[in-house]
């Protein structure tokens, strides 16, 4: 019994809630379940207090946003219009259902029985005890409506920042999806890294050679750093999944905070790609720096956990041991978003023996930047001068990076990440890095962002991994947001 609701628990959070069946089916109920309480035997009385209900639902979603992101911005950055008008619509919907819930009336029974004083007692009891069954189901569907109301408008606000694709997504739950990797091959490197570089022009792709790539989960073991990760996610391209496949190059990737370890969504990019280069596309390894309390840990070593330790002496040789991949840094790229973004500069510009590649999709500027006096006391001990020491542009300032590749992406309606991409760009051209800046047209700090800049930013690494014509930035099949 226990293994079957197990599996029922898996596959609940496997549901799929930006496209499929269950956002819709939550809208509809939501509607319906407001068109009910609103149209429910209204009264002058009842209308006035769904009107009432309503507007205290638009102050209490104006209330929040001048908490949570005028005062204690708590996430760096405006969420955009989109979202607050969401999320007042949400709250008023669930108060004008919260107004029906407690609506107040005087039983039908009552008035008659005032109407025809003459009329008995007993008469008066049957409407009066029907009046009281049909509040208890007004009741009912009114608290019924305000969960799906509130349902919905949590799908529809995930939905427009488009990155938990399932309810275990949006639940920090990582779904274990335990991935068969093919061996590592054994042949020279040496000759193998150096084919590489024509690897787009020598590849011929076999007849059998899957469409897309595949994802799943696999454990890190964290031996040297102790930290406590969920289990990191996978992507297999296209090319990886033949008979005898070559050596790719590897993509080392980091979601924002709170976030998931999800190969899904740079999977699907990935794939676009690999559909327009006969299946090759880099091996991507998705690794969980914020940890199973889902912290923003800057990706240093800290009493929050040695992350960066994890991430170099447990991640990085069991990529080495376990994925068919190539040994040289040219091919080995760190990327990340948000607060992903700032570790993959960070470790890209520290480590050029290991990564010659950097993508930093809407990246922040340093270490915690969304509440730096609690990143001061939290991560670095109150001592400002190792604070200072780990943020990217004090890094970029004392080192000398002639052989790697960095790419810094934003959205121009993200403002505030557009400044720091532009900064960490100048600062990346300064070291000697081949430095590009992608200014998206539009997509915030959202899905959108997200998406174009991981194409943004792959376009160009794509010829640097030599998996497309060199001196051209690559073009995917399709594109994805």
């Amino acid at each position: 019994m226990s293994d079957f609701f197990a599996g029922l628990w898996s596959a609940l959070l496997r549901v799929q809630i930006i496209d499929g069946p269950v956002p819709v089916v939550a809208y509809a109920l939501a509607a319906v379940g407001l068109a009910v309480t609103l149209l429910w035997r209204p009264t002058r009385r009842s209308l006035l207090g769904a009107l009432l209900g309503a507007v205290a639902g638009v102050l209490v979603a104006v209330g929040l946003w001048a908490v949570c992101i005028r005062w204690l911005n708590l996430f760096g950055v405006g969420l955009g219009l989109a979202i607050y008008a969401l999320l007042a619509a949400t709250l008023a919907g669930a108060g004008v259902a919260v107004a029906a819930l407690f609506r107040r009336g005087k039983p039908r029974g009552v008035q008659a029985r005032r109407s025809y004083p003459d009329a008995s007692p007993e008469a008066d009891a049957r409407p009066g005890r029907a009046a009281r069954g049909g509040d208890l189901t007004r009741r009912v569907v009114a608290a019924v409506t305000v969960v799906a109301v509130m349902a919905a408008g949590t799908l529809a606000i995930n939905a427009v920042f488009g990155l938990n694709r399932t309810l275990g997504n949006l639940l920090n739950i990582v779904v274990e999806d335990p991935l068969a990797l093919p061996e590592a091959s054994a042949s020279d490197t040496s000759a193998e890294d150096a084919a590489a570089q024509r690897l787009w022009s020598t590849w011929t792709a076999p007849a059998d050679m899957p469409t897309k790539g595949t994802t799943g989960t696999v454990a890190i073991p964290n031996t040297a750093s102790g930290f406590n990760a969920r289990n990191a996610g996978v992507y297999l391209p296209p090319a990886a999944l033949t008979a005898s496949p070559p050596k790719l190059p590897v993509v080392l990737m980091m979601m924002g905070h709170p976030g998931n370890p999800d190969p899904g969504p740079i999977g699907q990019v990935m794939d676009a790609y690999a559909a327009n280069h006969n299946g090759l596309a880099p091996i991507v390894v998705v690794v969980d720096q914020v940890g199973v309390d889902v912290q923003d840990t800057g990706c240093v070593d800290s009493p929050l956990g040695k992350v960066r330790t994890y991430l170099l002496d447990d991640v990085v040789p069991w990529m080495r041991s376990n994925l068919n991949v190539l040994s040289d840094p040219r091919f080995w790229t760190i990327a990340g978003y948000s607060s992903g973004g700032q570790c993959a500069i960070s470790l890209g510009a520290e480590h050029p023996e290991v990564f010659r590649g950097v993508v930093s999709v809407s990246g922040e500027e340093f270490p915690g930047s969304t509440n730096p006096d609690a990143t001061l006391k939290q991560l670095f001990g109150g001592d400002a001068a190792l604070f200072e020491q780990a943020k990217p542009l004090t890094i970029l300032a004392h080192t000398h990076l002639p052989d790697s590749t960095a790419v810094f992406t934003a959205a121009k309606d993200d403002p505030v990440f557009l400044a720091v991409a532009r900064k960490l760009a100048a600062a990346a051209e300064k070291a000697g890095m081949a430095s590009y800046l992608r200014e998206l047209p539009k997509g915030g700090h959202t899905g959108p962002g997200f998406y174009g800049g991981l194409f943004a930013g792959f376009a160009v690494m794509y010829p640097v991994w030599g998996l497309s014509e060199p001196g051209k930035e690559a073009v995917p099949a399709y594109t994805v947001s």
